[in-house]
Parts: C-alpha cells; sequence; structure tokens
C-alpha cells in the first residue's frame, strides 16, 4: 500500500484558497439574472455563494439547492450530502474499494444511534420504510427461503439529490412536529415551480479505469476476474447518469415541475458451476427516480400543490453457483401528495399535507423450483433452479394538519405557538405468494460419480434412472400487520428580554403495540449581549422510535416448510413438519433521552459553534431465544453516547480576491459510544455478556464497532469565480481511527464454571482524504446554458484497511481510492 503526508491534502487545499485567476473581473457580479419581467428563457448566471448548508440554529442544518450543486456528492445520494455535518457517521463498511461498481446509497448514524432509527421525510410526509430497515447489507445471492428478505433499509425512497431543493437536518434540538426516530431527521423538499421556464438535460459516467483499486494481495487474481457472484468484486464496471429537470408555467398562478433521473451500473461477475465450468455475466444495479409537482396559487393566501413521486433500485443477482436462475431484486416506493397552505385573516397559517405511499422489497426469481439429479453426474450440472418470488410491502396513508398562530404578546413576553398533528394507517405484509419447491432425485442404481446404472433401457444415465428421494415445500404464506399511529404536538416559541425558550410536547400512540409515549421538547437561548453576538442554549429532549414488520414475522415463515422422504417405490417413509418458534412480543417503544449544551460566538466575520450532546438511548429491541427455544423481541438493548462538535465558517463574508469569493468550512466531532447492537442486523442479535478488561460485562458496555468514528476533522471551501461561471469546491476529511473490542478468540471461566469469550482492544488506522469539484456554466447562445462539471473523489489516493477479524486467513478490505466522474449537460 503506498502512504502520502496526511497532512498534504490540507495544505493543497489552504495553497488554493487564493490561487484563483487575476484576470477574473469583479464586474461581472452584474451579470443580470432571471426574474419575472423577463423571457421564459433568459440566462441563469452562476449562483452566489450560498451563505446556507451552515448550521443556523443548533441542531439543524439546512442545505439548498445551490449548495447541493456546488458540494462534492458523488453520486448524487443523501449521504454524500451529510458528510459535511460532524454529528453524522458512516458505517466502516459502507464503501469498499474492492467492489465500486454497486450502487447502494450508504446508511448513517446520528450521534452513535442506530441507524435504522432516523426519520426520513419528503414535502412534510413521512416516507421510513418500516419493513425491515435493520437489514443493511445488500443482496446479490442466496436469498433466504426461511427468513425476511434482505438488502432493505429505513430510506423508503432513494432519492436523487439533483432534484431536490432543499434538505433540513436535524440531530439534536429537534422540534415537537418530528416523531419516530432516536437518531435524527433528513427533511428533503422536492423542487417546486419558482417562476422560470427551462429544461435541464444532464449525462454524467465513471468507469473502472477512472478508478485506483485496493485490493489485499491474497485476493488479486480473484478480483482481476470479477471472480464472484456476489458483488464481492466489481474490477470492471461503467456508471451512467441521466437527468432531466424541467419547469412550466400554466397561465398565471399555475407552475408544473418535472424532475426524472436514472442512475445505473453495469459489472462483470463471473463463477464456475458444479462442472468447473466458468461462467461470465454482467449484471445491472440501477437506480430510478420521478418527482412531479403541480403548484397553483388560488390568491396570496391561499396556495395548493399536488405531487407524484417514485424511487426505484433493482439489480440482478444469482441463486448460487449451484442454482443457477437468475433474480431481481428490487428496493423502491411510489406516492402521491398533496399540500395546502393558508393564511388566516389573523395572520396564523394553517398548513396540511396528505399523502399515500408504498414502499417494497421485492425478490422476482426465474422460476420456484430447483433441483438436484443424481443421473446428471459427470454429464451436466446436477442442480439447476431458484427460489421463486417473495414481496414485502408497506402502504401508508398519511395526514399532517398544522396550524402556526399569529405572534402574540403576553404580558414582556412574546409567544409563536404551534400546534399539530399526524395520523397514518399502514398497511404492511410480507408474502411468498407461490411457495418454492425442492426435489431431490437418487439412482435407483448408483454408478458412483458417473450417474446412474441404466435401468429404463435407454442405455445412458438419464432421468428414467431415478427416484424422487426427498422434497422440501418451502410453503406459500403471508403475513400481515395493519395499525394506525396517531400524534398530536404543541411547540410554543417565547421571547423574553435576551432569552428564548421552546416549550414542546408531543404525544403518539401506535395501536398495534398499544402505547401511548409523551415526549418533551425543551431548549432555552441566551442571548448575552443582546445583539447575537454570543449565544448560550441548553436542551433537554426525548425521541421515540419506531417498530417494524420484522417483529411481528418473527420465526413464523420456518411454519409454512415441510420436508418428505420417499422410498424406490414413491411411497413417503418420513415427513417433518416445523413449528413457528415464535413467542408474543410485548414490547415498549424505544427511545432516546437528550441534554445539550451549546455556545454560538459570533468573532469579526466568523460564526463559531460548539455543542455537546449526550444521548441515553433505552428499551432498544433485541432477539431472544428463552429456554424453551421460542424467538421474542424484548426491550433490553441499549446505547450511551457522547458527542461533542464544533463548527466555524465566515459564510456571511466571503473572502474577496481578484474577482473570486470563497467561502470556507470548519468542522470537528469527537464521539464516544457504549452499545450491545454491534452489528447491521442488529435488532436479530442474541447478545451474552463477555469478559473484556478484566472483568465480566454486559455486551452493551462494549464500545460500538460500527457507525463509531471517535474524530472526524473536515475542511470545506466553495470558490466562485463570476466572470468565467466557474465554482471550485473542495472537501477534506480526516477519520481517526477507533478502537474497537473483538472477539480473541480465547475464553474465560469463573469460580463458577460459566465460560465466557474474552474481548480485547483493536485499533483501526486513521485517513485522510480530499474530494474537489470543478462545475463550468458558460453562456452558449441568448437562451442556452452549458454545464460540465469534474469531480475527484480521494484525490491523493488515500487507502486503509477495515478489516477487524483477529484471522489471519481473513484478508484486509480497503476503503475507495481515487475516482473520477464527469458530467455534462445543457439549460434551455
Amino acid at each position: 500500500m503506498r502512504s502520502h503526508n496526511a497532512l498534504t491534502p490540507f495544505i493543497a487545499v489552504l495553497a488554493g484558497l487564493y490561487a484563483t485567476p487575476a484576470a477574473a473581473d469583479t464586474a461581472a457580479k452584474t451579470s443580470n439574472t432571471c426574474n419575472q419581467d423577463q423571457s421564459d428563457t433568459c440566462m441563469q448566471t452562476l449562483p452566489d455563494v450560498t451563505v446556507t448548508g451552515r448550521e443556523i440554529a443548533f441542531g439543524l442544518q439546512v442545505i439548498n439547492q445551490e449548495l447541493i450543486e456546488q458540494l462534492p456528492t458523488g453520486e448524487g445520494n443523501l449521504a454524500d450530502l451529510l458528510r459535511t455535518n460532524p454529528a453524522v457517521d458512516f458505517s466502516r463498511n459502507g464503501r469498499s474499494s474492492a467492489n465500486s461498481g454497486v450502487m447502494r446509497p450508504e446508511e448513517f448514524s446520528f450521534h452513535g444511534q442506530a441507524y435504522y432509527q432516523n426519520l426520513f421525510m419528503i414535502d412534510g410526509i413521512d416516507t421510513t420504510s418500516d419493513i425491515n430497515p435493520g437489514s443493511g447489507g445488500d443482496l446479490f445471492s442466496s436469498p433466504s427461503l426461511t427468513g425476511v428478505i434482505g438488502g432493505s433499509s429505513p430510506q423508503g425512497y432513494y432519492l436523487d439529490v439533483d432534484l431536490l431543493e432543499q434538505i433540513e437536518v436535524y440531530d439534536s434540538n429537534v422540534p415537537a412536529s418530528f416523531g419516530g426516530f432516536t437518531g435524527g431527521v433528513v427533511s428533503a423538499k422536492v423542487k417546486r415551480y419558482d417562476g422560470n421556464d427551462f429544461v435541464d438535460l444532464r449525462y454524467g459516467i465513471q468507469r473502472d479505469e477512472w478508478e485506483s483499486f485496493h485490493i489485499d494481495e491474497r485476493d488479486q487474481e480473484e478480483f482481476d476476474t470479477a471472480d464472484s457472484y456476489g458483488a464481492e468484486y466489481t474490477p470492471i464496471y461503467r456508471k451512467d447518469n441521466y437527468t432531466l429537470s424541467a419547469q412550466q408555467g400554466i397561465g398565471e398562478d399555475t407552475g408544473l415541475t418535472l424532475g426524472v433521473s436514472r442512475r445505473s451500473s453495469s459489472f462483470l461477475q463471473s463463477y464456475s458451476d458444479g462442472l468447473d465450468r466458468l461462467h461470465r455475466v454482467y449484471y445491472d444495479d440501477r437506480i430510478n427516480n420521478l418527482h412531479a409537482k403541480l403548484d397553483h396559487r388560488w390568491h396570496e393566501r391561499l396556495h395548493t400543490s399536488f405531487s407524484l413521486r417514485h424511487s426505484d433500485r433493482s439489480h440482478d443477482g444469482l441463486t448460487s453457483t449451484r442454482y443457477d436462475d437468475m433474480f431481481t431484486k428490487s428496493h423502491g416506493g411510489w406516492g402521491l401528495g398533496g399540500n395546502l397552505e393558508y393564511t388566516l385573516d389573523s395572520g396564523a397559517r394553517f398548513n396540511l399535507d396528505m399523502a399515500m405511499d408504498r414502499m417494497s422489497d421485492e425478490l422476482d426469481s426465474g422460476s420456484n423450483l430447483f433441483t438436484r439429479h443424481e443421473s446428471l453426474e459427470g454429464i451436466l450440472p446436477t442442480q439447476s433452479g431458484g427460489y421463486g418470488d417473495t414481496t414485502q410491502r408497506q402502504t401508508a396513508f398519511s395526514l399532517s394538519p398544522e396550524l402556526e398562530l399569529a405572534p402574540m404578546s403576553w404580558g414582556s413576553s412574546r409567544h409563536n405557538l404551534i400546534v399539530g398533528g399526524d395520523l397514518k394507517y399502514t398497511e404492511s405484509f410480507y408474502e411468498r405468494p407461490e411457495g418454492a419447491f425442492f426435489r431431490e432425485y437418487s439412482c435407483l442404481s448408483d454408478s458412483d460419480i458417473n450417474g446412474c446404472i441404466d435401468q429404463n433401457g435407454s442405455g445412458d444415465s438419464d432421468f428414467g434412472d431415478e427416484y424422487l428421494a426427498r422434497a422440501f415445500d418451502y410453503g406459500a404464506g403471508k403475513v400481515s400487520l395493519d395499525y394506525t399511529t396517531a400524534a398530536l404536538y404543541v411547540d410554543d416559541h417565547i421571547e423574553q428580554g435576551n432569552w428564548q425558550f421552546r416549550l414542546g410536547l408531543r404525544a403518539d400512540y401506535n395501536s398495534w403495540l398499544e402505547n401511548l409515549d409523551m415526549a418533551p421538547r425543551l431548549s432555552a437561548t441566551w442571548d448575552s449581549f443582546g445583539d447575537g453576538s454570543t449565544r448560550l442554549t441548553a436542551g433537554a429532549n426525548r425521541y421515540y422510535g419506531r417498530n417494524f414488520l420484522r417483529y411481528a414475522i418473527n420465526d413464523v415463515i420456518k411454519s409454512w416448510n415441510t420436508l418428505t422422504f420417499y422410498d424406490t417405490n414413491g411411497n413417503i417413509t418420513r415427513e417433518t413438519t416445523y413449528d413457528d418458534s415464535s413467542r408474543n412480543n410485548s414490547l415498549a417503544t424505544p427511545y432516546s433521552d437528550e441534554l445539550m449544551l451549546g455556545w454560538a460566538q459570533r468573532m469579526g466575520p466568523f460564526n463559531s459553534h460548539l455543542k455537546f450532546v449526550h444521548r441515553a438511548s433505552r428499551d432498544s429491541i433485541r432477539r431472544i431465544e428463552d429456554g424453551d427455544g421460542k424467538y421474542y423481541y424484548d426491550n433490553t438493548g441499549r446505547n450511551d453516547t457522547d458527542s461533542l462538535t464544533w463548527t466555524l465558517d465566515h459564510a456571511d463574508h466571503p473572502l474577496k480576491l481578484a474577482g473570486s469569493e470563497t467561502i470556507t468550512s470548519l468542522s470537528v466531532g469527537w464521539k464516544q459510544t457504549e452499545t450491545d447492537l454491534q452489528s447491521d442486523d442488529a435488532y436479530d442479535q442474541e447478545p451474552e455478556p463477555v469478559y473484556y478488561e478484566g472483568r465480566v460485562i454486559d455486551g452493551s458496555e462494549l464500545p460500538a464497532w460500527d457507525y463509531n468514528i471517535p474524530l472526524n476533522i473536515s475542511l470545506s471551501t466553495q470558490t466562485r469565480v463570476p466572470h468565467w461561471h466557474l465554482t471550485w469546491s473542495n472537501f477534506v476529511s480526516l477519520r481517526s481511527g477507533s478502537t474497537i473490542a473483538r472477539d480473541s478468540g480465547d475464553s474465560y471461566t469463573d469460580s463458577n464454571g460459566n465460560r465466557y469469550d474474552v474481548y480485547e482492544d483493536y485499533t483501526l488506522a486513521d485517513l485522510v482524504t480530499l474530494d474537489t469539484k470543478v462545475l463550468w456554466k458558460p453562456r452558449l447562445w441568448s437562451s442556452q446554458q452549458g454545464y460540465m462539471m469534474i469531480e475527484v473523489s480521494n484525490l491523493f489516493d488515500q487507502s486503509i484497511s477495515t478489516k477487524t477479524s483477529r484471522f489471519d486467513s481473513i484478508s484486509d478490505s480497503y476503503t475507495p481510492g481515487r475516482k473520477v466522474w464527469l458530467e455534462v449537460g445543457m439549460r434551455f
């Protein structure tokens, strides 16, 4: 592995901050921008460097459309944008250099909390998937016949950020209007008509030739030949991105917005079948997005909108090298939404969001029959077939009214009161519609490895020389769960002198678990000098999380199965059925208690935010086996996290030099997490006590091994050169190598004869990367504008091993090396 000085990326960015062309003319700032008096095809000049995107209030980050375009966003997923937030962490296994051809977006965690307990919203509606969100890995092979579909996600829609107008990210001090999370909130707003008519077309490409791979030497040959069928190695791939954005006014008061995109990857896989014959196949992996919105202004106080949304990720897979039917795995959703905004005579504002969203995980196989024929030994592969179709689906009908009263004065205080609610009816199910069937045929008279001795006079070993020896029926079935959730909330924002208070309370009811949960949301801010230069904030909040269809399914799928044995005459010799090993669940709602302290300081051109957050999460869900072999879920999971974040920027005062404007932002995040949820499939774990640091402890006391980078430092810059229609953005990230606890392979026996696995500390390496992006929007003709972008992630090709196993036989897995992404387009 190559190594570089860890300070090199920082030096390069700092040196480049002021290395802007001296020929740039500051007079370019007077370039015309579109307004309502100009033609429908007026030119859009390069947007100003935006001041949004920094933390404008404690716990809130706003990223608007201009900043989305400026930041290095990789493949355009939500996770790529959130790397600028020091409260957000990612899985150490979320990206790998060996399988860069895969399109799956990364998951992320807020303040060390479970990544599957985040809230995702689109246009004010909860669009989080509650099917099986903790199954965080991909599914390219060996789908389960006895469990739920893997490869799901809490993100019901894999959004293309290029189609968004704004993203609000809450990591602490979250208002009472948001519920159903213990981590954080990501609230996205799709583009809406802004008075300008245009069509914007873009095409992007990334290829394996433009990437620097980092592979364990022991795996190099397998990697070079793509010797995998589960997408472990993708040395040959091509990614394409097609995007269409359009806006069109319909009369004076109506506008239509349309956004369509396809991001696709085609990558090579190869495998050997039962006769050691080599097969080469290309997998397709694609994410489609469609968002349409119709806005109408009835008058200056009434506005309505109707929207259609669709997102779908689907990819190919292979059942196995033996049972070689292909399948398609998909994760996606589609929905309809409506919004009404009305301003009353009193100045109060009423908002109503309505929606229907259907989200699903589906497995579509080539067949539902897989067989083994002993007569084919030495002639053809003895095994073939597939595992059938499976569907997991969630359909939700949502209604969310909110009334924001006009500000009012009570004595010496000023109040801004917000009351609202959420009502949602959810239908969800897991279904195997036709079952899957395994048939094993054995020889009536075996000829060792050469098939069967001829019994039917054909002279060959064929099906007529066999009998059905074993049949395994994975039966059809359906598990349904329908329930209603309802919430009421109130938030009072109070100003009195130099003090600001937020007094909030949220009540949530779930008809499935019959839980009524009360969550206070409280904060206080003191403007020390009354001019906003020094603000001290304290907050105390409780957040209640979510419950999932996975809990209701539990172990019931196994009870659909039957195993039957036959003799040579077709008589049943033995039949085995399987019981449902599920035990009834009686669950409380997981919750997280938060205490936060913050200090905001304005120092000349700089804005500084220092924040401490303590999270104590309790009643987290874990799967347990009782003494009778029954499985159930309980609330014994827990998590404790301390986080310290600091951001410094000069967003309100760009550095102006030689016709350019530059904004720089520095952020530092420190975190310490203890949790008993140690893997992606956290709520399906069955943890036990372990021996660690000289004593027997509960698994909850171990340091978290994932989503737990203890120190991250990032520096981002955006430089604009108006005369050249040019923007140059950089993002430098330093992620410290965390210390994890891993199984040492040894055991400890106490005085009572109880044995425990011994865990020991293991420290991973630090990683420094630099991502850079250059965006050019030249004028082409009077009414057209070009678009050219080049983005290089990990410019200095830094990479570290993410291996956590103690076994030398396990290969190292490395973080991605340098990648290049090109994109061109035109705006009409």
